[in-house]
């Protein structure tokens, strides 16, 4: 009597009944998935690539809120620098150069809120009792006389020192403020009708608290764009004409990374499906093996970008790895199915029989590898690094398209095209050949399982060695090539102004004219001085400015101009009435120093852009200086922001959230092997594969010396996604054989001849697509094609070598535990 089919094969007799159906319904099954492609792609234009560090964190996040808190109180802390190094700075010549440079800037770049140099830098004095606040170069100096005075003031005032001009006076900046806030808003709102960003129109933000702000877009990728296109030109014409100057600052750096990562995954990502394109020819000596693995991959990736617009979701520097994802997922399933299909062929069957064959053959483990692999990506999804989130939600969703675009789109097109070629029976011999050379070789590895687990180990050590030596860091700086001038000007202004990004901390006094204080002022000032001596190589305090600056030169101006009144005046009294008289001087510099009721104080501490993992200690040692110098006395609150909190936050976040991802990711996988596998023993050794892939990619790094970060550390998803794919693949045709052979060697053999050649098939694919991407212009481009093409031919490796004498162990311990049972005494 034939025994009742297993669950398994009633599976595959239903994937087998879909393939007969799908053939009888070839239109639905294309036009159904073409109207859904074309609806989202419809959306892609109005993608926007965003890496700004206000992106990298969840807008619930309590340094988000700090953040959005301190810009709508005192605007940006991320500015353009342009540092300029004439023959000499002090000549008339140049100093009329620099004024048309700064009118240029002024009247020329959109989205600016100010420009700051030495034509229009602040400038405190007093003319008797009057307290005059005026532009530094309001009289234009005439001839070498005035402009040696202007010289003798600049260097004489501590506050130019550093940030206008450097100590040795060869070098003065000039400095751009963007907008805070975007000007075209989600209800169609203009930025002048949010108040153009001065103080009559944005009276009622700041009367109310931090959320009245919400809603309000940041300055967005394309309008940075356009701001930087038109500094460049400026910056151009003037360097014609022999100016050295350089640009730096974080909007330039996120500017320029978005081009760059623009230009490589379009020109990049663009080789690398011509390469896979042709490999998929070479493999199939087909067209239609190339073209209809890749329309499958084209049109799920299109469909995923549209959600991702339609949904909101912006692209970023992690999002990278999404095309490179979906290519790999949508390749392996086509690939999976087409290597059964031309198989059947080759032997007679007919189209529809071949189709549903293939389907019965592979559906389940695509769909069980969809699953797996959307299961340990939708573990990112609870991370506090907002692009990794996004990856989280974004990639199942682009995971299950391409499965159903594989289980239905891509059944329908091979029913509906024609599948015979002239050159079937080289293509079935190339593929015939190749699975019995599989077939040997996983054969030879299971007859000797210890020595190749030895050798396994010993990779797996040798991996381990190298893994322990991976460092976190991230420091956009090192992506550049050699020849962009980014990082030279951004070292260049941190070693001649000792600073090109700033860390904000604002001071709460906890009642409303607690900044008149002289005590509190005193205070703030003594810990900026402690602040200026923190050195913690590489990176270092260059300059801390606040309130109490302005407070000072107002008082020495007030006193004849008298350098021994640059002090803070004891009198209560006389702090509230000379700042009563600066406000009334027609200058509006507090409003990015106090808030309108002077109990909230803005402390800026400029700092050199390093790796951002070494931030953490020194805000830390900056906090505690606050901390002891204000007392807890004053009942002083005090948060650190800005954007290096924010780029310290995003990295422990970073840490914090991958690490316990990875191991969800895990945890949700290994089950899965087991319910597929039936067995728990086998489904607990099926993860080796699964994770001799992920410290090999580990061990390569640290053996190389790439950084684990922002881009790197994604790829351990890729390499998850690859790996149990192809263990997926082989487990469950052994699986099947096994249960048909009772013989492990048989099995092995079998699934080998015939899962194998679409495993190495695949294995071709996606590595030579992704060694393309290597030679791509940002480093981290490069690691990110470097180390995805080691993962997926590592995986192929550990699912052929591997994987063979683990199920052979298995079975062995299974039937010894077996053989005890059947002999042990009743």
């Amino acid at each position: 009597m034939e025994s009742s089919p297993s669950p398994g094969q009633r599976i595959e007799r239903a994937f087998a009944r879909w393939g007969h159906w799908i053939c009888g319904h070839r239109t639905l099954g294309i036009l159904l998935p073409a109207l859904v492609t074309v609806f989202f792609v419809s959306w892609l234009p109005e993608m926007q690539v965003d890496n700004s560090a206000e992106s990298f964190l969840n807008k619930g996040e309590p340094a988000a809120k700090r953040f959005d808190a301190f810009r709508k109180e005192f605007g940006r802390d991320d500015l353009i620098l342009l540092a300029l190094r004439p023959p000499e700075v002090f000549d008339l010549g140049f100093l009329s150069t620099l004024r048309e440079l700064h009118d240029a800037l002024e009247s020329e770049l959109p989205y600016v809120e100010e420009v700051t140099s030495l034509v229009n830098a602040r400038s405190t004095r007093g003319e008797g009792d009057t307290l005059v606040v005026e532009d530094l170069m309001e009289d234009w100096p005439r001839g070498a006389a005035e402009v040696d005075a202007l010289k003798q003031r600049v260097l004489a005032n501590p506050l130019y020192r550093n940030t206008l001009i450097s100590e040795d006076a060869r070098l003065t900046t000039v400095t751009v403020e963007p907008f805070t806030y975007s000007t075209h808003q989600d209800d169609g709102a203009r930025a002048d009708e949010f108040g153009g960003f001065d103080e009559e129109e944005l009276d009622g933000f700041d009367d109310g608290g931090p959320d009245e702000a919400e809603g309000l877009q940041y300055l967005t990728s394309p309008e940075l764009a356009e701001l930087s296109a038109a500094l460049d030109a400026v910056v151009e014409r003037f360097r014609a004409d022999g100016l050295e100057i350089h640009v730096a600052g974080a909007p330039t750096l996120t500017t320029t990374i978005n081009n760059y990562m623009i230009h490589d995954l379009t020109v990049y990502m663009g080789l690398a499906f011509v390469v896979i394109g042709v490999l998929l020819y070479v493999l199939f000596r087909r067209v239609l093996g190339v073209l209809i693995p890749m329309l499958v991959v084209f049109l799920s990736l299109g469909t995923t970008l549209g959600i991702m617009v339609v949904l909101g979701m912006p692209a970023s520097a992690a999002a990278q790895m999404l095309p490179i994802f979906l290519l790999a997922v949508g390749v392996c399933d086509a690939v999976h199915l087409l290597v059964i299909v031309y198989q059947r062929l080759a032997e007679g069957d007919s189209r529809e029989d071949a189709i549903a064959f293939a389907l019965g053959h592979s559906g389940l483990a695509i769909v069980m590898t969809s699953l797996t692999t959307a299961a340990g990506m939708l573990s990112f999804a609870g991370a506090e690094l907002a692009p990794v989130a996004v990856l989280g939600l974004i990639t199942p969703i682009g995971i299950g398209l391409a499965l159903l675009y594989s289980l239905v789109l891509l059944p329908a097109l091979l029913a509906s095209v024609p599948l015979v070629s002239r050159s079937r029976r080289a293509g079935r011999r190339t593929s015939d050949w190749l699975g019995q050379q599989l077939a040997t070789v996983g054969d030879a590895a299971s007859r000797r399982p210890l020595t190749v687990l030895t050798a396994a180990a010993a990779v797996a050590g040798l991996a381990i060695v190298g893994a322990s030596q991976v460092r976190f860091a991230h420091n956009g700086m090192n992506w550049f090539p050699p020849e962009e001038p980014l990082p030279r000007a951004s070292a260049l202004i941190d070693r001649e102004l000792r600073g090109s990004i700033t860390l904000e901390a604002v001071v709460d006094t906890g009642r409303p004219n607690g900044l008149h204080e002289p005590d509190v002022l005193r205070r703030i000032d003594d810990a900026m001085r402690r602040a200026e001596r923190i050195v913690q190589e590489p990176v270092f305090v260059g300059k801390a400015t606040s309130i109490t600056d302005v407070v000072k030169e107002t008082h020495r101006a007030l006193n004849e101009n008298r350098d021994e009144f640059y002090v803070l005046p004891d009198d209560r009294r006389l702090i509230a009435q000379e700042l009563l008289l600066f406000e009334q001087s027609g200058t509006d510099d507090l409003e990015s120093l106090v808030d309108s009721r002077f109990q909230r104080a803005r402390v800026s501490f400029r700092i050199p852009w390093t790796d951002a993992l070494l931030y953490p200690a020194l805000i830390d040692e900056i906090e505690g200086e606050l901390r002891d110098a204000l007392g807890p006395e004053l009942a002083a609150d005090i948060e650190m922001t800005g954007l290096l909190v924010v780029l310290a936050e995003v990295f422990d976040s970073l840490l914090r959230s991958m690490s316990r991802s990875y191991l969800l990711a895990f945890a949700l996988i290994t089950p899965m092997m087991m319910i597929l596998l039936g067995s728990l023993s086998r489904g607990l050794l099926s993860m080796v594969p699964n994770l001799l892939p992920v410290l090999i990619t580990l061990g390569v790094m640290g053996w190389m010396g790439m950084p684990l970060d922002i881009s790197t550390i994604t790829i351990g998803a890729i390499v998850i996604g690859i790996a149990v794919d192809d263990t997926i693949h082989f487990m469950h045709k052994f699986q099947r054989y096994y249960e048909d052979t009772g013989d492990a060697h048989a099995a092995i053999r079998a699934t080998l001849r015939t899962t194998g050649a679409a495993l190495l098939f695949t294995t071709l694919v996606l590595s030579g697509g992704f060694a393309i991407i290597s030679l791509g212009t940002l480093v981290n481009i490069q690691n990110f094609g470097i180390l995805t093409a080691i993962a997926t031919i590592s995986a192929f490796l550990a699912d052929v070598l591997v994987a063979p004498p683990l199920m052979v162990l298995a079975t062995r311990y299974r039937e010894w535990k077996a053989a005890r049972r059947s002999s042990a005494p009743a």
